[in-house]
């Protein structure tokens, strides 16, 4: 089978970028494709479940095919943009097939704690770029520094190809001219390196490259930037590290903020435990929400980023930080007291023990936000076979033009 051309009808959106069809019996994951095509591809691997295969033709194209606007970053070449064959709204169409699909595949049946994978659908957020639909939204970005300009590696070719312009990167990075010879004073050496561009909302834009920030060529910067988040009139200010994490897309932030404390009914006087706090993007906002009555908790892994939230958190004092490995023992022991608990892990999820430990706590109202389906998909199912209930399913699509979804996910 492996090297056999063969004609395929694509049926459904697999995680991960893929599409799925099937040839002989058997399950076939395309990239590059669309729910409905009818493609030519060259199955290359074999797979624990299925075939993967390469389009060499498209035979019936769906109605949703776009010219790829970046061909850098369609799923010929980098793939970073492995959505970008797609019109929009066919985008989130497809991340909802795909969000659906993994929660089959978790165990979620209709029914199950009040849930259904048919509640999944994913919601368009503003532009970053309204003169760019679905690109410049990136406030943080990677790419790898050549001995002149910067570019990505593409492993058809082998090589890395050079970059013009970036097309997922915010316009406020354009600032930093990183695609000319601005910067080659940094390349002390003839093998690529990974340099991160950073564009914060509250602060100028930073080039970070071999452990030091620039704020233009040739000037070090402090390593450290500023956010600031709007939530109900009110704006909440960040410092955090230049390298620390914080959500990519320019209104992410506070779009996240928004639906997770739409999620949940939070009250002065409330104890809320906020898991993979982070800098403490959700911890502020619940610091101000219970108010001094209440208590928050903030446990994260990072150090720098703990360090971060206590600053964040300083004046609120009823406001408590914590560094912590967050595994299933540990969210046993620190979530009892709590009435509400907000968990937004990395992208490997809370794992099903973690989850389900979770849910068996007394918390009366949880919150899960996830930036992978498949982790999502397993740790809904874990919390909801623990004998939750889903009140809340919101899916937004704030990594346009890549197979990414964000979801947050309310229980009680």
């Amino acid at each position: 089978m492996i090297g056999s051309v063969v004609d395929l009808e694509i049926t459904d959106v697999a995680f991960g970028g893929e599409f799925v069809a099937r040839h002989e019996a058997e399950l076939v994951f395309v990239r590059g494709t669309i729910l409905g095509e009818k493609v030519r591809a060259r199955i290359t691997h074999k797979r624990k479940r299925g075939y993967l295969a390469t389009v060499e033709e498209i035979l019936h194209p769906s109605p949703a095919r776009i010219e790829h606007p970046w061909p850098l970053g369609s799923v010929a070449q980098t793939g970073a943009a492995n959505y970008g064959h797609i019109e929009l709204t066919a985008q989130r169409a497809m991340k909802a097939h795909m969000l659906r699909r993994e929660l089959k595949l978790a165990g979620l049946t209709s029914g199950l704690g009040g849930a259904s994978p048919e509640m999944f659908t994913v919601d368009a957020v503003p532009e970053a770029d309204p003169a760019a639909p679905g690109w410049r939204y990136r406030t943080r970005i990677w790419v790898d520094k050549l001995a002149t300009g910067v570019g990505m590696y593409v492993p058809n070719l082998g090589k890395h190809v050079p970059l013009t312009e970036i097309p997922l990167a915010s316009r406020r990075l354009e600032a930093l001219q990183v695609c000319g010879n601005a910067w080659d004073a940094l390349a002390t050496t003839t093998e690529p390196f990974h340099v991160q561009l950073v564009a914060p909302s509250a602060s100028p834009p930073l080039l970070l490259a071999n452990g030091q920030a620039f704020s233009a060529p040739g000037q070090p910067a402090a390593p450290v930037v500023h956010e600031v988040v709007e939530f109900q009139g009110e704006k909440f200010w960040y410092e955090l590290a230049a390298d620390g994490f914080w959500q990519v897309h320019e209104y992410a932030p506070a779009l996240l903020v928004a639906s997770v404390f739409d999620a949940v009914s939070v009250t002065p006087g409330d104890t809320l435990v906020d898991l993979y706090s982070g800098a403490g993007l959700f911890s502020q906002v619940a610091a101000e929400l219970v108010g001094p009555a209440g208590k928050v908790r903030a446990y994260e892994g990072n150090e720098l980023a703990t360090r971060a939230a206590r600053k964040n958190l300083a004046a609120h004092p009823w406001a408590e930080t914590y560094a912590l490995t967050l595994d299933a023992q540990t969210i046993a022991e620190i979530v009892p007291g709590a009435d509400i608990v907000i968990a937004d892990p990395p992208r490997a999820g809370l794992g099903a023990q973690a989850a389900a430990e979770l849910a068996r706590s007394s918390a009366t109202q949880i919150v899960l936000v996830s930036c992978d389906a498949r982790s999502m998909a397993r740790d809904v199912t874990a919390i909801l076979q623990a004998g939750r209930q889903l009140t809340y399913a919101h899916a937004l699509d704030i990594f346009p033009n890549t197979h990414f979804v964000e979801t947050v996910c309310a229980f009680v």
